[in-house]
This record gives C-alpha cells, structure tokens and sequence, in this order.
C-alpha cells in the first residue's frame, strides 16, 4: 500500500512541475511581489535615520532659476545632490549609482519668468522604482516652492517700481532685485513651511520587533502563494472527479485510502518544496534572516504545509465543482491572509485584529516565521505556533475525509 501511496504522490508531483503555471504562479510571482512589496514598506533604519536618495543634476540654466531650483532640492532632507555634466549624470543613473538625473535646461529662467510651460528632463533609475518615484514627489514639491518664490518676487518687483525704486541712481536693477527677492522668498519658506507634517512610529510596546522591508514579505508571501497552491492541488481532485479519473480509479485493487493518502501526499510535498525555493529564494536574493535555526524551519514548514494541505482537502471536501473552488480560493486565501499579517506586519493593525490573528492558521504560521526572521528565536520557541498549525490542520482533514465523496 505505501508503495501505491508514492506512485500516486510521484505522480502527481510530475504533472505539477510540468505546468508552466506552476512555475509562473508559484514562483516566479512570490518573489516578485516579496521585491516590490517588501521595497515599498521599507521603514527607516533602526538608529531611527531616514533613508537617503542620490540625485544628480545638470544645471544649464542661463539664468538665476535653475540655482535656486537646485538649492531647494539640497534642502529636502530626503536627497543628497551632487552637481555633474550630462554624461556623468547618464551614466550614473544606468549604472544603478544615483537614483535619478535631473536636466536643467538653459532656457529654465526665462520660460519660467514669462510664463512658458518648461519640460524638465528627468532620467529615472528603473531597477528602484520606489526610490526613483520620491525623487520624483520631491523634485514636484521643490518645483512648487519654486513657483511661489517666482511669485512672491514678482509682487516685490512690481511693489518697487510702483514706489519707484528703480528709478534712483543707487538703486538695484529690476533683474537683481527679483533675483534677491526669489531667494529670500525661497529661505523664508524654507525655514517656515506653510504647513508641516510630523509622523512618529506606533507600537505595540518597546520589546516589539516590527517586520521590516523583506523581513515581512519573504514569509508572507510564502503563506499567500504557498495557499494558493495547495488550494489549487486540492482542487485536482474535484476536476478528476468530474472527469470520472476517480472512478475508473476505484476499480483497480488501490483502494480509496491509498488515492487519497497519495494525492494529500502529493499536495504535501509540493507544498513543501514550494515554501524552501522561496525560503532559499529570501534568504540569497534579499537577505532574509531564514537560517538562524533549521531545525526551528523544518518544523514550521511541516506543520504550516500539513495544515494548508488539510485545508485544501476541506475545501475540495465542501465544494461541489472544480469551478465552484476556484472561485472560493481567493475569497478565503486573501481574508485570511490580511487577518494573519501575511499581507502586512501584524504590530500594525488595531489590538481586536491582532486578536483576531490568533483564530486563523495564518496568524500561527507569520507568528512562527517571524520568530524565527524578525526575533531570531529557536525551535522552543516555534513549538507552540507549529502545534496550534497541526491542530488546525488536523482538523481540516477530519472534516475533509468525512465529506469528500469520490462519486
């Protein structure tokens, strides 16, 4: 019998690995979506210093503006600015060096004083999107600084040659006093913004360690896609029942525990190898702290893959058609991801949602995970989280074997 078990979890591992979608969905998708998530929610460095973001600029204006525009980025706390030709600038932001170039073009001073729409040429590094787009943010609000500088000198200007300033002998030209009024204009608001934003972080309490960048995607969406694709597996079941694949089963000398021992063993270990190609994934592509303890791994990973396999026999177990769990795949992976802090850091949330975490599997598996990425902690420390995930799973494949009908 055990022999039969293998052949059809065999079996079944080599029609999933011959499907491109298994690739693509299972794998390729997590670890983008680890990049470009855990990229977004990047916090700011834990002696509490905020990330910096290179920019480069090439000023060619041939006027005052272009300066003064350049000066307002050097202000912005977010950049450090670096003053190159075009070539340099080009080369840089190809190189993945700078974040971005900005091109000042000669004409800036003059379209602007006159009122001309001016296209500024900004040169984006598109390996870091999300660093390219808050030198963007910052580029549009030193712009609008700019604008209101320009403005407030042309009332002074204005003002002046009404109390005829510039008709005395001693008096400054109307180009260099509208030159001195848009950088007082530009310190003044500089030193007192019209409006200021303060933001401070929340947490639960001071020995919390808040998931941080790719320390909170690596796992969480291992948890999203691994569900995913154990879902998926279970409900190969309910299209070969369609099929009439069970049947036709059930009249060779295998009996009905050895198919359904080999396939929930086949969705096992392609759950399994699922979890450490993104573990090893997290680990050699974004640093991910997986290794601090392998045996603390080893048993969350058994118990989290036993526990959606169990899940997914439930679901296949309750639903009628192939088609019908598709559709409920995503109506319960997703809430119950959101509700674990798979989707974000659990620390975050208000306290009757963290309460709420503790109802699903998910929260059990990010808790376990997190124990050993975010805290560093041991195998003795994961038993409780891979206990509750076992009695979870336990209790799926009870309902599961008890409902599924292979008729």
């Amino acid at each position: 019998m055990i022999n039969r078990i293998l052949e059809i979890a065999r079996l079944y591992l080599a029609i999933t690995y011959r499907s491109r979608a298994m690739f693509i969905f299972g794998l390729f998708l997590p670890v983008l979506f680890t990049w470009i998530i855990g990229s977004a929610i990047r916090q700011p460095e834990p002696d509490g210093s905020v990330p910096t973001f290179h920019l480069l600029i090439v000023n060619e204006d041939a006027g005052t503006l272009g300066t003064e525009l350049a000066a307002g980025l050097e202000a912005d706390p977010l950049l450090t600015t670096a003053f190159v030709d075009r070539a340099a600038a080009l080369s840089a932001v190809e190189a993945g060096e700078a974040a971005a170039g900005l091109f000042i073009p000669p004409d800036f001073s003059a379209r602007v004083i006159s009122g001309e729409p001016t296209d500024l040429e900004f040169a984006m590094n598109l390996s870091e999107p999300v660093e390219a787009q808050v030198v963007e943010q910052a580029l549009r609000a030193a712009l609008a600084g700019l604008e209101s500088s320009v403005s407030i000198a042309a009332s002074a200007n204005q003002i002046a040659d009404r109390l005829g300033l510039f008709s005395i002998s001693t008096a400054p030209s109307e180009q260099d006093y509208f030159d001195s009024a848009v950088t007082a204009a530009r310190l003044v608001l500089e030193e007192n913004p019209p409006a200021v934003v303060s933001a401070s972080a929340a947490v639960r309490g001071a020995d919390t360690d808040i998931p941080n960048g790719t320390n909170q995607t690596s796992p969480g969406m291992m948890v999203v896609f691994t569900m995913f694709s154990t879902l998926a597996g279970a409900a190969t079941l309910l299209l070969e029942r369609e099929q009439g694949t069970l049947r036709r089963l059930l009249v060779l000398p295998i009996g009905k525990p050895a198919i359904f021992s080999g396939k929930m063993l086949g969705i096992f270990l392609a759950g399994v190898i699922q979890i450490v190609i993104l573990v090893l994934a997290g680990r050699f592509l974004f640093g991910v702290a997986w290794g601090r303890d392998p045996l603390a791994l080893l048993v969350m990973i058994v118990a989290f893959a036993f526990c959606t396999t169990s899940l997914g026999l439930m679901m296949a177990a309750l639903a009628r058609t192939y088609e019908q769990l598709n559709a409920l795949s995503t109506i319960i992976v997703l809430p119950l991801s959101g509700l674990g802090g798979a989707m974000w850091p659990i620390e975050i949330v208000p306290p009757f949602m963290q309460t709420l975490a503790l109802f699903v599997p998910t929260g059990w598996a990010m808790r376990g995970f997190h124990d050993i990425v975010t805290r560093g902690l041991g195998v003795a420390a994961v038993l409780p989280e891979a206990g509750v995930l076992a009695l979870f799973g336990m209790a799926f494949l009870a309902i599961g074997v008890w409902r599924f009908k292979f008729e």
